[in-house]
């Protein structure tokens, strides 16, 4: 029997136990710095119940479960109580007299007129319309603008173009009023509007009394997606009477720029970024739907980012540290390399910022609200839906700062200055829903995020026309698509001819193969012969492919017939032989192809 070795002394020198009172120490400080990097919350330990050994758990467990039935009862009679008062308030409301429809139902404003004519008509000089107003959204109207449309209508002396900034109300009246004036100093009239539902609509008895001034005429309500074009012109039909105000669709983009064959690559793959840049800005600035559902929502967060003017905004919506700290490696370029190159150096390097910064902030993010994977791993995409989400779904109150602002008017600006700022001044205050900053940060929160305005939008440049509406086809195209559907469902038809054909020569080739010496002699007598081959034949099979096509059925019938053996003409298949006892295949005769014929060249090699 093996004695157990007794344990040694506990005796220790000074040296050793103040070397373990440091170590333990020094573990603690890295747990404690590790639970203050790490803040997830950590599941509370489930209740272990009474100990069996406890001398009075019998009665411990009757006094709880006394406890249960007792506030059971108490839910029961509250419950019933409640359904009693509820039966006497259905009885009372019984005996009173129902209220008119007029007085129940709200007021529900009708919606505008579609108008249904393509967009040069509109904007042409001698158009129906007399007056343009096209929509930008208050909180970044320099995403929302259009350079090819405003050099359409301002060219022109009619239709007359007017600016309305809808969603007014989102943004502070410091804001919205720069915006006002800088849309107005440059030649543009610019006026404010606010459309809710279930309130009355701000700033369209001003934009009324515009439009009645400058034209005589009907009015038609211009502007991209999501901008609240809709609602602002049921709001204008109410407002101004014996004038037609017309909505119209979307606008998009009316043809998207191809690549051509000329284009060198490195044009091309510039392009395609420069695009899928512009589509991921757009999508972002668009807000409209379900954008945390976004494919990559890292990519949108990244597009985000440079155009935050305060990042301090973000740190203190989210709680999350400092970050845009990454300074990327510069190369060392010659210094008579072409402009183009260092540009794309340039472009690189900031590239290489943009996803190192996006990728920091993300991180932070993640670790401000728990977002995070297995081994405490930062969920960074997790915490670019959350932004999105925030952004939106009203998490988070954003809006593009203007170029101008009130003091540097005030102290730098002529007369004619002040008196514009004064003017749009007042718009904004008589707008009640129009917040000053200061309580519009109150409102939201303190959730703010200051943007810097584009100084191009996407597809700034590009021509624009009405969204299509499936509803507008008529007739005359539905029967002429389906004429050509006919067209193709013939050819269809005869490439499945052609397909099947082909099928069946694959399958009696394949069985061809498995087959044993008998086949091979039955392939031999197939075979055709040059000299059997007539001039017709010879002359079908050298014709090009392009003089084919008309000849196609006549020519797949007679390849049948010369390639294809009927099924009654073969003979019976002799029983294979086992492999013990099959005798060694001579290999297969090579058939010299026909002329004009096509051949597997690896068979001879």
């Amino acid at each position: 029997m093996v004695r157990v070795k007794k344990r040694a002394s506990k005796r220790m020198t000074l040296k050793q136990r103040a070397k373990i009172h440091k170590k333990v120490q020094e573990h603690g400080r890295k747990q404690r710095r590790e639970a203050r990097r790490n803040p997830q919350r950590k599941s509370k330990k489930a209740d272990p119940g009474i100990p069996n050994l406890f001398p009075y758990k019998e009665e411990l467990l009757n006094e709880m479960e006394e406890r249960r039935r007792i506030a059971a009862e108490q839910r029961m009679l509250a419950k019933e109580k409640h359904h009693e008062d509820d039966e006497d308030d259905a009885e009372d409301e019984e005996e009173e007299p129902v209220p008119e429809p007029a007085q129940a139902t709200p007021h529900v404003r009708p919606r505008a007129p579609m108008l249904s004519r393509p967009l040069a008509d509109v904007v042409a000089p001698k158009s129906e319309i007399k007056a343009v107003v096209y929509v930008l959204d208050a909180r970044d109207p320099s995403s929302f603008r259009r350079a090819w449309l405003e050099s359409q209508l301002r060219s022109n002396k009619s239709p007359k173009l007017t600016l309305a900034l809808a969603k007014a109300d989102l943004v502070p009246s410091e804001v919205l009023t720069g915006w006002l004036y800088d849309l107005r100093r440059a030649g543009l009239a610019a006026f404010p509007t606010s459309v809710r539902p279930g309130a009355e609509p701000e700033g369209v008895d001003a934009l009324a009394a515009h439009l009645r001034a400058v034209s005589k005429g009907d009015v038609a309500v211009l502007g991209l997606e999501h901008v609240g074009k809709t609602d602002l012109a049921a709001a204008l039909q109410d407002t101004m009477e014996g004038v037609q105000v017309y909505d119209t669709p979307s606008l998009v983009r009316s043809a998207m720029p191809m690549p051509t064959e000329d284009d060198e690559d490195d044009m091309a793959e510039e392009l395609s970024r420069m695009e899928n840049q512009a589509k991921l800005l757009w999508t972002l600035m668009r807000n409209q739907g379900q954008v945390q559902r976004f494919k990559d929502p890292v990519a949108l967060v990244r597009m985000l980012l440079p155009r935050v003017a305060h990042p301090v905004d973000l740190m203190i919506a989210y709680g999350t540290p400092a970050f845009g700290s990454f300074v990327p490696e510069r190369a060392t370029l010659a210094d008579d390399v072409p402009d183009d190159e260092a540009m794309r150096e340039y472009e690189r390097q900031t590239e290489t910022k943009a996803m190192a910064d996006t990728e920091e902030f993300l991180i932070g993010v993640a670790r401000s609200v728990g977002r995070l994977k297995r081994m405490g791993m930062p969920d960074t995409a997790g915490a670019a839906r959350l932004l999105l989400r925030d952004w939106a779904h009203g998490g988070l109150g954003y809006y593009a700062m203007p170029h101008t602002k009130a003091k540097a008017v005030q102290t730098k600006g002529s007369k004619q200055d002040k008196a514009l700022w004064a003017e749009v001044e007042q718009l904004v205050q008589d707008m009640g829903a129009v917040l000053p900053r200061k309580e519009w940060r109150q409102a939201w929160a303190s959730k703010e995020l200051r943007l810097k305005a584009l100084e191009k939008a996407p597809y700034d440049e590009d021509k624009l026309a009405f969204m299509p509406i499936l509803e507008d086809l008529d007739e005359d195209d539905e029967v002429e698509e389906d004429d050509v559907e006919e067209d193709d469902n013939e050819e269809d038809d005869d490439e499945e001819d052609d397909d099947d054909d082909d099928e069946e020569d694959d399958d009696d080739e394949d069985e061809e193969d498995e087959e044993g010496d008998d086949n091979i002699d039955d392939d031999d007598e197939e075979d055709i012969d040059d000299g059997d081959l007539d001039e017709e034949d010879l002359d079908e099979q050298l014709v090009p492919p392009s003089s084919r096509k008309r000849s196609k059925a006549p020519m797949n019938e007679r390849a049948r017939k010369l390639s294809k053996p009927t099924k009654e003409a073969r003979p019976a298949k002799a029983p294979r032989p086992s492999k013990a006892t099959r005798p060694a295949q001579a290999p297969p005769k090579r058939r010299t192809p026909a002329p004009g014929e096509a051949y597997d060249i690896n068979a001879y090699f």
